[in-house]
């Protein structure tokens, strides 16, 4: 993917004009300076994944749409990736083919094992319980 710092400036720009947010009322819920936000929308500046992020959180808006146009990764999923340096990187070669829908399918099937628990198991089966009498 190309970057494109000024794609991403135009949009926290846009963004920050919705929200009636002035470029110091920013700066200040990141905790970076003025002339940083200003760097970044004018596209002279990227700004990291976690300052990205932030942003995005401040403007209330998607983080991984925010991070898309930067072409950064959320440092969150680096991290899950970073734990299964060898499962998710496979996961992922596999699905690369997946339609939209069967990504969708996947999505809710991920959201039914988090709700019912049985992701916590990693996989293993319960012991079946003995028969008593005989």
């Amino acid at each position: 993917m190309a970057e494109n710092p000024e794609k991403l400036g135009e949009k926290i720009l846009s963004l920050r004009n919705e929200k009636r947010l002035s470029m110091r009322g920013l700066a200040k819920a990141v905790d970076v300076s003025p002339m940083h936000i200003s760097n970044i929308e004018k596209g002279f500046t990227k700004g990291s994944s976690e300052l990205i992020a932030k942003i995005a959180r401040a403007l209330e808006t998607d983080v991984d749409s925010l991070l898309h146009i930067a072409d950064r990764v959320d440092p969150e999923v680096v991290e899950v990736i970073q734990q299964n340096p060898q499962a998710v990187p496979s996961f992922l070669r596999s699905a690369k083919d997946l339609s939209t829908d069967d990504w969708e399918k996947m999505q809710a099937y991920l959201e039914k094992l988090k709700k019912g628990g049985r992701s916590s198991g990693r996989g293993k089966k319960k012991p079946k319980a003995k028969k008593s009498g005989k």
